[in-house]
């Protein structure tokens, strides 16, 4: 059984008749009619109705029809993805996302790269601090979305560009806040508990300390910073997140500003995208670079 038979017998179901089905693909009569014949021999039964003036599938065609037409897709499919590595597009497409970039300024982005090549594997690594980075340093990402500044960016030897601007607040349960008892100073925040989300590289560099940590503070680590949030909500301690993560749990009184006088504990990010510098890219890669490119935003 041929791909080229059974697309003779989607021809012939589709346009109800051998003449129709040679003048669709371009064949003799007798080369369709020849076909469906090694068809049936190869079925082992008549799978069209000849009486009427309309060939009319029997039961056994209606299945077999019904199998050619899912085998065919999968062909298709098939012969689609060597094209598309024949073109040289890049089988997997690996993303590096800090946590604290907001994903609304990629979705768009992702959108096009998911019509323009649909065979292309999307990897998005949720990373933190200096993983992505690393990731991109080492390979493992082509590129990375990410907050960072120009001179580290610039240290590292990368391509890169600003998307957005954001904030992290430095926030704490209403609960928590109370038991707080409105601290005065920084050090006031040292008998409850920070909650700390852990460097996902290896935190060399400008990295290789505790951002925002202060001697003798209590902490607690987590591994990403959805449970972060998680436990700020519960009251079991206070800490930074970027402002779009926790908008609706401000909206809602859930989490509060932790604010101590003469004392900035927010501070502003920009988030960039970046990779290694005159890289190596395929057509994917290359796409990506440019889609963002388009939504730079220079103030940023």
């Amino acid at each position: 059984m041929k791909l080229d038979q059974l697309k003779v017998l989607r021809a012939v179901v589709e346009t109800g008749s051998v003449k129709l089905a040679a003048e669709s693909l371009n064949r003799t009569q007798p080369a369709i009619s020849q076909a469906l014949k090694a068809l049936e021999f190869q079925s082992g039964a008549a799978l069209f109705d000849r009486s009427g003036y309309r060939l009319e599938l029997t039961p056994v065609g209606q299945r077999v029809y019904l199998q050619s037409l899912r085998v065919l897709s999968e062909a298709d499919d098939l012969a689609h993805l060597i094209r598309h590595f024949e073109q040289g597009q890049e089988e997997t497409m690996t993303i590096a996302i800090d946590a604290a970039a907001d994903l609304a300024i990629m979705t768009p982005v992702l959108n096009g790269l998911q019509s323009r090549f649909a065979d292309t594997r999307v990897v998005l690594r949720s990373e933190v601090l200096s993983g992505a980075i690393e990731a991109v340093a080492s390979g493992a990402a082509a590129l990375a979305v990410a907050p960072a500044i120009h001179v580290l960016l610039e240290e590292a030897g990368f391509d890169y560009m600003p998307l957005a601007g954001s904030v992290m607040r430095n926030v704490a349960a209403p609960s928590l806040l109370a038991a707080m008892n409105a601290p005065r100073r920084l050090a006031d925040l040292r008998r409850f508990h920070q909650i700390i989300a852990r460097d996902s590289g290896q935190a060399s560099g400008l990295f290789d300390r505790e951002l925002g940590v202060q001697k003798g503070q209590r902490r607690w680590y987590v591994s990403d910073l959805s449970m972060k949030k998680q436990l700020l909500v519960a009251g079991l301690g206070w800490g930074r997140l970027p402002g779009h993560m926790i908008a609706d749990e401000m909206a809602q009184g859930q989490l509060c500003d932790i604010v101590v006088p003469d004392t900035h504990l927010n501070f502003d990010i920009n988030i960039f995208a970046f990779r290694q510098r005159k890289p190596i890219t395929g057509p994917v890669a290359a796409y990506l670079w440019d889609a963002f490119a388009e939504r730079a935003h220079p103030s940023a």
